[in-house]
């Protein structure tokens, strides 16, 4: 169950994270071979967490808690992808510089708000399913009423 955990789990994972890393490094030209070097990696990842759990409740906790912190992290390879990009392709010398900015400034505030809506949305499922798979199970201790003692004469 741990393997299986490891490669469906990892497998998600892995494609969250290859998607935050693409997004947030697509102005650079090593953009993609980082996206697809980073799918691999976090796959590899996926499945020692699945392997190294002690049960497999414990490896679909951790792999999705995980899942969960790189949904939360979208919005922002957005903002850092809107930046990038206005960094590099907006000119400021040319004559509709101001309009560039704007457009590129626009653009990214809508990639950046619909990376948020996903991220939140798959963010909140993560968080919630994580928190309850692989619990320990609560131990209720129960103690016994105190026997009367016998009257004394």
């Amino acid at each position: 169950m741990n393997v299986v955990a490891g490669i469906v789990g990892g497998f998600i994972m892995a494609v969250i994270g290859a998607m935050l890393l693409t997004v947030m490094l697509a102005v650079s030209p090593t953009g993609a071979s980082a996206g697809a070097i980073s799918f691999v990696v976090l796959w590899v990842v996926g499945i020692v967490i699945g392997v190294t759990a002690k049960s497999g409740g414990k490896a679909w906790r951790r792999i999705l808690l995980t899942c969960a912190v790189l949904s939360f992290l979208l919005p922002i390879s957005g903002v850092i992808y809107t930046g990038s990009f206005m960094a590099t392709h907006v000119n400021p010398a040319d004559n509709y510089s101001g309009a560039a900015a704007a457009g590129a400034a626009i653009g990214g505030g809508i990639v950046s708000g619909f990376l948020a809506f996903v991220g939140l949305f798959l963010g909140i499922v993560f968080l919630i399913i994580g928190l309850l798979v692989g619990r320990e199970k609560q131990v209720v201790y129960v103690q016994a009423p105190p026997s009367p003692t016998p009257p004394t004469t």
